[in-house]
């Protein structure tokens, strides 16, 4: 007998987000499409891959169908990092369906393209200049709000079935790329959230490519870590924090050494929305320093959280760690390597004459700038990528 639909909403004081797991996702977005958003006619974004090589849109228009809905339209991919010219066109195809909501199916870049075309709607923006314009007033800054105060909220609801574990969807925040500067903006959309359902199906996971899967779950990793060792914790933080390591990472290697164990995949997806809260909830930030002097203490609770763990235990003994000596960077790097990762930028084809570039624009990302040590010459960024580079 299949397990009953899991629900739960990610801060228990608010209606919204929701995550929903056990169902098939077209089942699920059919009963929360309805019950949840009070929605009957979403416009679906789909990864191309999916499209193509599963039978996804039908099964999600059926069940619609079948629950009284009816699909507006359909868009079949998006590029990597949410371009402007594409948010533009999928903007207008949303217009002109009559939908009502959006539902993705796909990686992270489909949920920011979502974000970014909601946004945009409700700010009748409808060229390159405007969307240009929109994001840089809109883009985050720390206790101050956001931009201007004629920014409009989205009203449009989302709804995402990820098959990565990027957690854009755990995140109010979005991003696009100006098409003409190679820019990434981040922004803040005033109505302060994302997806308001999350759909976590791990057998729509299985399309994704390994390096893609494990890449991202180690960002969400990386999440955590930097959670529990913050210069600034919250005690509810540093649990979803934990709680979230002790799901990505076991699950992680289980992927990697069997790509169809379902169970680990949804763990890892758990693990991803754990993840986000310390940042999206409790305000620690996500950019700080492993420093043994300063968080060795914290580094110490993933130590035992992970070496507790018979599946991550296993693999440190393998690569000849032993408990109580090797520190949390041996940890991590141990587990980067298990999970066959690559450890330097020429390794994803990044040569030395592309860096200059990179430090320029990374000098002006919020991140950079509020690292322990504020990244605001690209003489610092530089420093960084050659020390990564080979």
């Amino acid at each position: 007998m299949p397990p009953e639909e899991a629900t739960e909403r990610v801060s228990p004081g608010k209606p919204f987000p929701i995550i929903t797991y056990n169902l098939p996702y077209e089942k699920a977005c059919a009963r929360h499409i309805k019950a949840s958003l009070k929605r009957s006619r979403p416009f679906i974004i789909i990864s191309r891959s999916l499209s193509r090589e599963t039978d996804a849109v039908e099964r999600l228009s059926n069940a619609l169908s079948q629950n009284g809905g009816q699909v507006a339209g359909v868009h079949k991919g998006m590029q990597p990092h949410t371009l402007f010219s594409e948010v533009l066109q999928i903007s207008q195809e949303v217009k002109d369906s009559g939908a009502d909501s959006i539902i993705t199916v796909g990686g992270g870049s489909l949920v920011d393209g979502a974000k970014t075309i909601v946004f945009a709607i409700a700010n009748d923006v409808d060229t390159h200049e405007k969307l240009d314009s929109l994001l840089k007033t809109a883009e985050p800054r720390g206790d101050q709000p956001p931009g201007a105060t004629e920014l409009k909220p989205s009203t449009m609801p989302i709804m995402s079935v990820t098959t990565t574990l990027s957690a854009g969807e755990h995140n109010p925040h979005g991003g696009a790329t100006n098409d003409r500067t190679k820019f990434k903006y981040l922004f803040e959309d005033p109505v302060g959230i994302g997806p308001r359902v999350i759909v976590l199906d791990p057998r729509l996971t299985v399309t994704a490519p390994e390096r893609v899967w494990l890449s991202t779950g180690m960002r969400a990793v990386d999440h955590c870590v930097e959670s529990v060792c913050s210069s600034k914790p919250h005690p509810e933080g540093t649990k979803a924090a934990l709680k979230g390591l002790c799901l990505l990472i076991p699950a992680l290697l289980r992927s990697k050494e069997d790509p169809k164990d379902l169970e680990a995949r949804l763990n890892a997806q758990r693990g991803t929305a754990e993840s986000m809260k310390p940042y999206v909830y409790y305000d620690v930030p996500l950019v700080q320093k492993y420093n043994a002097k300063t968080n060795g203490a914290q580094q110490q609770i993933i130590l035992d959280a992970l070496w507790s763990d018979p599946v991550v235990a296993r693999v440190f003994e393998q690569h000849g760690l032993v408990k109580g000596k090797a520190d949390l960077g041996d940890a991590l790097d141990t587990v980067i390597r298990a999970l066959g990762l690559p450890r330097k930028l020429n390794e994803y084809n990044i040569a030395p004459k592309d860096l200059d570039a990179i430090a320029e624009n990374s000098r002006k990302d919020a991140c950079c700038k509020k690292n322990p040590i504020p990244l605001v010459e690209k003489d610092q960024v530089l420093e960084i990528l050659r020390s990564c580079l080979d």
